[in-house]
């Protein structure tokens, strides 16, 4: 039976009196909070937009921005946006004549794509980056004359693409645990038991659609955001019930 990469037996740190702390052993003290952290926002929360990443056409409609916000990666990382991305560009419009109907976002009443060609559209995706900064004097232990330096830390950053074409779509298998009026606790037993989700090859995760659209009063792209992945925390959860309890007390 194939597991889940990430799905590995958690080993940390023993101390004790006399032990050497060298670069392995608080490499692994790292990967152990981190691998825990990941693995839990993967299966337990789920990736998507926390808050914000809102994404934007620049002045000349050229390229695309994302506002700052919060999200977490198929991958279970977190990606912090604390300022505007820089721009980045669109792919220029294919060179074939496209329909004149009007378009119509993905949850919004288009299930299907049958009057333009995926090739008309860019998806922009966000993405987790590292990068290694602040370096400093490594000191050796060994008779090297010339000072050498080495990166003090690593900044957990992001990273903005623009593929083509459409977004994935987001499917559920998630089974009708509906019985009666009332919900089948085996269903569910059975749902979740069926095994842990697999660690993904891509970790980016889908912000917009882009509708690369060409008309009389120039280059007008189309943003569609409601194709992204949400996390449903528990504040978002309980405003749902919230709003659908007052529903039914509106109705009665």
């Amino acid at each position: 039976m194939k597991t889940p990469a990430d799905l590995k037996t958690p080993v940390r740190n023993r101390y004790f009196y006399g032990k050497l702390l060298d670069v392995m052993q608080l490499t692994m003290e790292q990967d152990y909070f981190n691998s825990k952290r990941s693995l839990a926002n993967r299966l337990i929360t789920g990736p998507g937009v926390v808050c914000g990443l809102d994404v934007e056409l620049t002045s000349d409609n050229k390229g695309v921005i994302v506002l700052p916000g919060v999200a977490i990666d198929r991958c279970g990382r977190e990606i912090i946006v604390t300022h505007p991305s820089k721009p980045v560009e669109l792919p220029p419009l294919p060179p074939h004549e496209s329909e004149s109907e009007d378009y119509k976002p993905r949850y919004g009443g288009r299930s299907e794509h049958h009057h333009y060609c995926e090739e008309e559209y860019a998806h922009v995706l966000l993405c987790y980056h590292e990068c290694e900064s602040d370096p400093v004097r490594a000191v050796a232990g060994d008779c090297e004359t010339v000072a050498f330096c080495e990166p003090g830390c690593i900044r957990e950053q992001y990273e903005v693409e623009v593929r083509e074409g459409f977004a994935p779509e987001r499917k559920s298998n998630f089974p009708d645990v509906i019985d009666g009026r009332r919900i089948s606790y085996a269903a569910i037993a059975e749902y979740v038991t069926r095994g842990c989700r697999a660690l993904p090859d891509d970790c980016c995760i889908p912000l917009a659609n882009i509708r690369l659209r060409d008309t009389d009063n120039g280059w007008e792209p189309e943003v569609d955001i409601a194709i992204r992945p949400i996390v449903y925390n528990n504040r978002l959860l309980f405003d749902l019930i919230q709003s659908l309890v007052k529903d039914e007390d509106t109705e009665y």
